[in-house]
């Protein structure tokens, strides 16, 4: 009768109140009077009431000797409150269940408070991700502006070359020739640029769709070093590589990665750069290796994030797009991307892991 903070009653074997104490009185809002002889399913919500709740609970109770749970409970006014419930069977000596002791208490301001702080935490989770694209939208301008300033800056002053000479009759064909080089550079330098931009956009909007098929990688990473030794930089790469290699992959996109990771290695380092395929761990492992400026232990883990570039790129340039875009396309195809170096200039190997099969995982990782 002294404790008010808890419902404390007795239930007869099929579920009908027995005693009732003032904390009950308190917390579900019947008197003695009113509730004793009722069945304590009255406590129940129309859904639980619905879904046969308070006859598992006893079940679950004379089952087990006790039973606990939280849920929502109804006050006399129709009111909901939270509620920690304990009911235990009590036996007789031959181990006949001959009724049951509940005990209930009111955790709603405590559920209150909980809410409360879940949603102070959510708000500063948004906080912090809306001040982080703001970082990131200022992080992308500011680098979209630099790299795309330097091919307009081109595009325009070489135009007003072209006018200025050929308004002073100083438009031959050797200056003619040099200028429309310039113009080209600029102009696929401009449509690379772009590109990356847009391929973000649609990887980032899952509007890019892979177009599976059988594909001999071995055959595609040949192809990808052929074209930059035609491009004059075969002297510098070296090709290592299995026979045949196939999987299921989009073979433009997956052409793409090992593009850009022999170009970034290219740029990156001015020694020989190693391509190799192979089988691994029961899949099938693309690795570009170089010697170059090598990245730091610190910003490796960075590197794959869009605008990821390492502090010592220096006037190399890019978006620092690439990498984000090539482990898009490969976690597309259920693969995996990794860096490694040793340090700064010892190089650096990117490894690229794809599966031949589908849901198949890197056995060696």
């Amino acid at each position: 009768e002294a404790v008010l903070d808890y419902a404390i009653f007795l239930l007869s074997a099929d579920g009908r109140v027995l005693t009732w104490n003032l904390g009950a009185e308190r917390i579900k809002g019947y008197s003695a009077q009113e509730i004793i002889g009722q069945h304590y399913s009255i406590f129940y919500t129309p859904e639980d009431l619905a879904a046969g709740r308070p006859k598992r609970v006893l079940a679950a109770a004379e089952r087990e000797g006790r039973y606990e749970d939280e849920g929502w409970r109804v006050r006399k006014d129709g009111t909901r409150f939270w509620a920690d419930v304990v009911v235990t069977a009590l036996r007789d000596s031959t181990g006949r269940t001959y009724g049951y002791a509940k005990v209930t208490r009111d955790l709603t301001e405590r559920r209150a408070a909980e809410e409360r702080d879940r949603q102070l935490l959510a708000a500063e989770e948004a906080r912090r991700a809306a001040e982080e694209a703001l970082r990131s939208r200022d992080r992308f301008l500011g680098i979209a502006s630099h790299e795309l300033k330097t091919p307009i800056a081109s595009l325009h002053l070489t135009t007003q070359a072209l006018q200025h000479a050929y308004a002073t009759g100083k438009l031959d064909d050797e200056r003619l020739q040099k200028s429309l080089g310039r113009l080209t550079n600029a102009t696929l330098r401009l449509t690379s640029l772009v590109n990356e931009l847009l391929d973000v956009t649609r990887l980032e909007s899952d509007s890019a769709q892979l177009t599976l098929g059988p594909t001999d990688i071995a055959a595609l990473v040949r192809e990808v070093v052929e074209r930059f030794a035609d491009a004059g930089q075969g002297d510098r790469l070296h090709l290592r590589s299995a026979a045949t290699t196939g999987a299921q992959v989009d073979a433009t996109r997956l052409d793409q990665v090992v593009t850009n990771l022999v170009d970034n290695a290219l740029k990156y380092s001015s020694g020989s750069v190693e391509v190799g395929v192979e089988p691994h761990g029961g899949g099938i492992a693309i690795t570009v290796a170089d010697n170059g400026i090598g990245i730091d232990a610190d910003a490796l883990g960075h590197l794959f994030e869009p605008f990821g570039r390492a502090p010592n790129a220096g006037e190399v340039q890019g978006l620092g797009l690439g990498l984000y875009i090539a482990r898009q396309i490969v976690e597309r195809h259920a693969g995996s991307i990794d860096a490694i170096s040793p340090g700064l200039n010892r190089g650096t190997q990117f490894r690229v892991w794809l599966p031949t099969k589908p849901g198949q995982t890197d056995d060696a990782a």
